[in-house]
């Protein structure tokens, strides 16, 4: 695998950033905590989704990548069919999805960050895993830090701040 090109190099969509960032992490949770999986695809998208194809809420799961708990809850994180970021917990065969407001809306980052933490503390406690184990490696992450910085300098000087 060669080596891959900073998040700033490209003129890339917010959204396209923001949910590679979403991957990266999970993907280095899976890597340092023994029992959890990671998938790059989502094969392990649940089977039956009552929500009927063109439906814009509706999620790509060839988008999607995946973390997967030793108790098999699963957190995914893709984009819809209408191209907003979606991130989903799974557990027992409840789908719990978290759908953005308007991804490239810079003044919707206060609420999209607040919705992304709190369904990652939902995938916490249906995994089994103490409170922010997962959020703060996504808080703290240098990558993430800084594209919130930039999200919330492109908001504007009138917006609300976090």
């Amino acid at each position: 695998m060669g080596p891959t090109l900073g998040h700033n190099q490209f003129k890339e969509p917010f959204r396209d950033q923001f949910v590679l960032l979403l991957k990266e992490v999970i993907q280095a949770f899976a890597t340092t905590m023994p029992g959890y999986e990671h998938d790059k695809r989502s094969r392990w998208a649940y089977a039956f989704n009552p929500m009927p194809d063109g439906d814009t809420e509706k999620p790509v799961y060839a988008t999607m990548a995946a973390l997967r708990a030793p108790n098999f809850a699963a957190l995914r994180v893709g984009v819809t069919e209408g191209g907003q970021v979606v991130i989903e917990v799974e557990y027992r065969k409840l789908v719990t999805p978290y759908i953005t407001n308007d991804v490239e809306d810079p003044r919707e980052f206060p609420k999209i960050q607040n919705g992304l933490r709190q369904i990652i503390e939902l995938f916490e406690r249906t995994a089994g895993l103490a409170r922010h184990s997962l959020f703060n490696r996504f808080a703290s992450d240098p990558d993430y830090r800084e594209l919130a910085e930039r999200r919330r300098a492109d908001a504007g000087p009138g917006s609300l701040h976090r």
